[in-house]
């Protein structure tokens, strides 16, 4: 009916499939993910294609974060902040488990 729509994906394989490997080469990665993938769009939801679009981190969903990716100029996958890590977040809500990148955040919320 709306053959443009997609609902449902959970690209939390993608996103911690790219965080495996920081420090890599950058055309190595982006290949090896292509080939599992029918389009490169969330891909670019985790790695800034340029320096004014790096984020810290970004909401995968309603209380999943990920770590901002960029390519440094050398060519490697690298992450934006990381000194950010589920110790730094809080929680927007009480009712619901945050995670950051697959962890869950420590601090809790209110506090």
């Amino acid at each position: 009916m709306h053959g443009g729509q997609q609902h449902g994906r959970d690209y939390t394989p993608l996103f911690r499939f790219l965080l495996s490997r920081v420090g890599q080469r950058w055309d190595d990665v982006f290949r090896e993910a292509c080939a599992r993938l029918d389009g490169t769009a969330p891909i670019f939801w985790m790695v800034a294609t340029c320096e004014a679009d790096r984020c810290a981190y970004f909401r995968a969903d309603e209380n999943s974060y990920f770590s901002g990716l960029f390519v440094d100029e050398d060519g490697i996958l690298s992450l934006v902040a990381p000194e950010i890590n589920e110790d730094s977040l809080k929680p927007t809500c009480a009712c619901c488990t945050h995670s950051f990148n697959g962890k869950v955040f420590t601090q809790r919320f209110g506090a």
